[in-house]
């Protein structure tokens, strides 16, 4: 088993339990409706990741490294440039 390629791994480990019946068969309802979840999830993370990061990442398989590191400039830049009105109403 520890040759597995990564996707067999991470299915043997996280989803056989929860899609197989006892016996080893498919459990087709049970993954009709984690499918269904996983694609909502999907859905609503690159909504998400557009939000945060003012239009700039949306692809929910992206690397959340890189998420939060373009969430914090857009924090950054949302700064400055009220600082820099707060500054132009003051002059």
């Amino acid at each position: 088993m520890a040759d597995q390629p990564d996707y067999e791994k991470t299915y043997n480990e996280f989803w056989k339990e929860i899609v197989e019946h006892p016996d080893g068969t498919l459990d087709r309802d049970q993954l009709m409706r984690e499918l269904a979840d996983y694609r909502m999830v999907l859905r609503e993370v690159g909504l998400v990741y557009d939000h945060i990061t003012g239009g700039r990442i949306s692809k929910p398989n992206t690397l959340a490294t890189a998420v939060m590191a373009v969430a914090d400039d857009r924090v950054e830049e949302i700064v400055a440039e009220a600082l820099a009105e707060r500054v132009g109403e003051t002059l």
